[in-house]
C-alpha cells in the first residue's frame, strides 16, 4: 500500500482515472461530487487530453471543430457566451482547464505520467506500475483515454513501415495529420469514409498538388449551420414523433442546401439522414466541385512499387497516403484476455463502458456517436462515481445495478420512471405512453452497431444511448433509489 506525496490518501482507497481528457475531467468532477478519492494520471503536461494546446496533440492549427457549444458543453459548467456557435480548438482547451479548476481537479493531476500495465489480482484490487516505475494498487480503474488513442490500421496497410517499396511513400494515419505545411507538389490520397477524411482532404487540398479521396462508405454531407442554427442543435429540437416524415424533410432540406453527395461523385448514402453517421462540412462539397479533391474508390492494397490499387482495377502514385480509418479499443495496459468480446469483436460494455463482470473498472466513451460525445462521456462518469461509492458504502442501489449490467443495452428503459415509480395517469400518461411506443418501434428499426473492422469501436444512436443512461442514473441517484428500474428479463 502506498500513498503519493501530495495525496495522503492510500492509493488502495484510491479510484485511478487515467487520462485527463473530457472523459478523464467527467470522471474527475464526478468522483469528486460523490466522495470518492481519486487521481488522474495523463502524459500530456496539462488537462484537456487532446485538446490540452501542446505541440503533441492531433488537433492541427487548421482544424474547425465542427460540434456546436450548446451540445459540447458540460451541464454543470456552461460556456461563456462570448464563445460562437462553434468554439475554437483554442477556446475548448480554456473550457476545458476551467472545468478542471472549478471542480478542483488539479489538486488530483499528475502530469505526464502514463499507465504500463494494470492487472488486477482480486476484486478492488488493482497493481498499477507508471511510468515514473512506481507500483501501487489501486480500488479500480477508469479508463478514460477517449476514442483516439489507438489507430486503426486497414489490413492492406498493417506493416508498411517494415516493406520496402519501389518508391518513396509517406503513411501516416490522421492522429498525426499535423496540416498540409510541405504538401508542395506532392500528391496526397486520404482513405477513410467519415469526417476527420473530409476535413484532412480539404486541409491538404489548400497546399498539394493534387488530392485524392478514397471512400468506403457513402455519407450525407451537412453544413455547420442550417439558417443560422447549427446543425447538430436543430436535429436535437426535431420532434420524435414526426418519425419517417422528419427525415424526408431533412434530406430535402439539406440536399437544396449543400446538394446530393453522390452528384459530385461520392458515393450515396447508405442510411437515412436522421441516423446516418453525417460529414459537418461547409467545404468539402465545393473542393470537390472545383476538382481541388477528387473522389477515388476503396483501396484494396499497396504494391511494392508504392502504388495503391483500388477495387475498381485502377492505380494511383500517391507521395503521401492519410489514413483517417478511424480508432481501436483503448487501454492497452489492461490485460488481452480480461474482457469478453462481442460478436462483432469489440468489448462486450454495458451501455458503451461498464464490463458486465466487474465493480471495480471504467472504460468511458467506447463507442463513437454522431456529434460531441462529452454530454454523453459525463453520464457515464456520474454513473460510475455513483457505484463505485454505492459498492463502498453497502448500497442497494450497486445491486439494483448489476441487474441491470447483467442484462443487455435494449433491457433498459429508454425513458426515466417517475420518483415514485408509478406510470403518470389521465390524459398525460396516454400521451406521454403513445410517444414511448412510437420511440420504442423507431429504436427497434434503427441501424445496428456498425463495425467496420474487428476492434473498430461501434457507432450508436446518441438520443438513444443518452435516454439510457438517463434511466440507469435514477438507479444510483444521489437518494439511491434502488428499485426504480424493473430488472432485465434473464
Amino acid at each position: 500500500m502506498s500513498s503519493h506525496p501530495e495525496n495522503p490518501i492510500p492509493t488502495r482507497d484510491t479510484v485511478l482515472v487515467v487520462g485527463a481528457g473530457p472523459a478523464g475531467l467527467a470522471a474527475g468532477a464526478a468522483l469528486q461530487a460523490a466522495g470518492v478519492p481519486f487521481l488522474i494520471v495523463d502524459p500530456g503536461q496539462d488537462v484537456g487530453g487532446i485538446w490540452n494546446g501542446e505541440a503533441q496533440s492531433p488537433v492541427w492549427q487548421a482544424m474547425a471543430p465542427i460540434t456546436s457549444r450548446d451540445l459540447t458543453q458540460f451541464e454543470d459548467l456552461l460556456m461563456p457566451a462570448s464563445f460562437p456557435a462553434f468554439p475554437s480548438a483554442e477556446q475548448l482547451t480554456k473550457y476545458l482547464r476551467a472545468y478542471a479548476a472549478r471542480h478542483d481537479l488539479t489538486e488530483h493531476f499528475r502530469p505526464g505520467v502514463t499507465v504500463r500495465t494494470a492487472v488486477p489480482f482480486d476484486e478492488n484490487v488493482w497493481q498499477v506500475e507508471l511510468s515514473t516505475g512506481e507500483i501501487s494498487v489501486y480500488r479500480a480503474l477508469i479508463v478514460a483515454t477517449g476514442t483516439s488513442s489507438v489507430p486503426h490500421l486497414p489490413t492492406w496497410a498493417r506493416g508498411v513501415a517494415d516493406r520496402e517499396l519501389g518508391r518513396e511513400v509517406r503513411v501516416v494515419h490522421a492522429r498525426d495529420w499535423n496540416g498540409a505545411q510541405g504538401l508542395e507538389g506532392r500528391r496526397v490520397l486520404v482513405v477513410g469514409s467519415g469526417q476527420s477524411a473530409a476535413d484532412i482532404a480539404v486541409d491538404a487540398a489548400t497546399r498539394a498538388l493534387e488530392v485524392r479521396w478514397s471512400i468506403r462508405t457513402g455519407h450525407w454531407v451537412v453544413p455547420r449551420s442550417i439558417a443560422g442554427t447549427p446543425g447538430d442543435v436543430a436535429v436535437a429540437r426535431e420532434p420524435a414523433l414526426l418519425g419517417p416524415l422528419n427525415a424526408r424533410i431533412a434530406e430535402t432540406v439539406v440536399r437544396r442546401t449543400v446538394g446530393a453527395p453522390e452528384k459530385v461523385g461520392l458515393p450515396a448514402p447508405q442510411a437515412p439522414l436522421l441516423e446516418d453517421r453525417v460529414i459537418v462540412s461547409d467545404d468539402v462539397l465545393s473542393r470537390i466541385q472545383e476538382g481541388r479533391v477528387r473522389p477515388a474508390a476503396d483501396v484494396s492494397a499497396l504494391e511494392d512499387d508504392g502504388a495503391v490499387r483500388l477495387v475498381d482495377g485502377s492505380r494511383l502514385e500517391p507521395d503521401v497516403i492519410v489514413l483517417a480509418t478511424g480508432y481501436q479499443e483503448g487501454a492497452q495496459f489492461l490485460p488481452a484476455d480480461l474482457l469478453p468480446t462481442s460478436g462483432a469483436g469489440t468489448r462486450d460494455l454495458f451501455l458503451g463502458a461498464f464490463p458486465r463482470g466487474r465493480d471495480d473498472l471504467v472504460l468511458l466513451g467506447q463507442v463513437r456517436v454522431a456529434g460531441s460525445p462529452w454530454p454523453l462521456l459525463a453520464q457515464q462518469a456520474r454513473i460510475a462515481a455513483r457505484f463505485l461509492r454505492a459498492v463502498r458504502d453497502g448500497d442497494p442501489g450497486a445491486e439494483a445495478f448489476r441487474r441491470l449490467r447483467r442484462g443487455s443495452d435494449d433491457a433498459v428503459p429508454a425513458h426515466a420512471p417517475r420518483a415514485d415509480g408509478r406510470p403518470e395517469e389521465g390524459l398525460r400518461g396516454r400521451l406521454a405512453e403513445g410517444l414511448e411506443r412510437i420511440q420504442d418501434l423507431s429504436r427497434r428499426q434503427a441501424t445496428p452497431r456498425r463495425v467496420l473492422e474487428p476492434g473498430q469501436l461501434p457507432f450508436v444512436d446518441r438520443g438513444d444511448l443518452a435516454a439510457r443512461l438517463r434511466a440507469v442514473e435514477t438507479v444510483l441517484g444521489e437518494d439511491s433509489a434502488a428499485d426504480r428500474l424493473p430488472a432485465p428479463p434473464r
